[in-house]
């Protein structure tokens, strides 16, 4: 059966989730917590990494142009984004 728009978009949205954690080095399974967004951080050059990722991924996935990819990516780091902090270290245990 193929796979809806709808599936399409709720599917590339956890895989984007799950790229971010990857890049800033959380496990995955902090997104069960409450409020996980606001309580983990990245630095600005791994949300460059990750930006990147999405435009491309997003171009593959849904045909679309650079603009509109760029713009779904401010929406969709406004929404679920990690915050910004360019001292955080994830080599570093706290």
């Amino acid at each position: 059966m193929k796979k809806t728009y709808k599936d399409k978009t709720e599917q590339f949205g956890w895989d984007a989730i799950y790229k971010m954690l990857e890049i800033a080095k959380h496990e995955e399974g902090i997104v069960y917590e409450p409020n996980w967004y606001s309580n983990y951080c990245m630095t600005d050059g791994m949300r460059e990494t990750w930006k990147a990722w999405f435009i491309l991924e997003a171009g593959k996935r849904f045909r679309m142009n650079r603009y509109r990819a760029e713009k779904e990516f401010e929406w969709f780091d406004l929404s679920y984004g990690l915050k910004i902090n360019n001292d955080y270290d994830p080599e570093r245990k706290e």
